[in-house]
């Protein structure tokens, strides 16, 4: 997730409140059958409760490698980013 997230970086999140739904742009924290826990940015809604994943940098998997995320493996939006030059919000620019 580079340049948004650096290896060493520590990550806050907040789960989903029931009914609440990610939405694309969103940088979330995804619960994967293969990779275990890894961060991502969802990229579009392609089907009810089904997204599309990508990273920022050119080095990030994306959907084509990893498959596609369902609602129920998207644990929560990831928030702030703790990192040698402090605390800061997330955002993709």
């Amino acid at each position: 997730m580079a340049p948004v997230l650096e290896d060493g970086d520590f990550v806050l999140f907040r789960r989903f409140a029931p009914g609440e739904s990610p939405s694309p742009g969103m940088i979330v924290v995804v619960r994967h059958r293969r990779l275990g826990t890894i961060i991502k940015l969802l990229d579009q809604e392609i089907g009810p409760g089904r997204f599309r994943l990508r990273g920022i940098s050119m080095l990030s998997t994306d959907s084509r490698h990893l498959g596609d995320a369902v609602r129920q493996d998207i644990i929560g939006r990831a928030v702030l980013r703790i990192w040698r030059h402090g605390v800061s919000r997330l955002r993709v620019s």
